[in-house]
């Protein structure tokens, strides 16, 4: 009987570590698409004044760099600037 329950018990928590793999993937994807979302704006409210845009959207470029998205193609980013 001991045994049954350490077993369902340690079953249980694979299933917790795997939720919250799961949940920690979504929540930096969910952070990340937020942060391109900011710079694509910030860059549409500058893109006449390219030298300002520069300055002021540079951090999410930088931030965005450092956490290397898997879904953006950084090309289009460093274009942009």
């Amino acid at each position: 009987m001991g045994m049954i329950l350490l077993l369902v018990g340690l079953a249980g928590c694979h299933y917790y570590e795997e939720f919250r793999m799961m949940k920690g993937t979504a929540d930096i994807r969910s952070e990340t698409a937020d942060l391109i979302r900011a710079y694509r704006e910030c860059m549409e409210r500058y893109e006449k004044d390219p030298v300002r845009s520069r300055d002021v959207c540079g951090s999410y470029a930088q931030t965005l760099r450092e956490i290397k998205p898997m879904s953006v193609d950084t090309r289009e980013m460093r274009e942009k600037q």
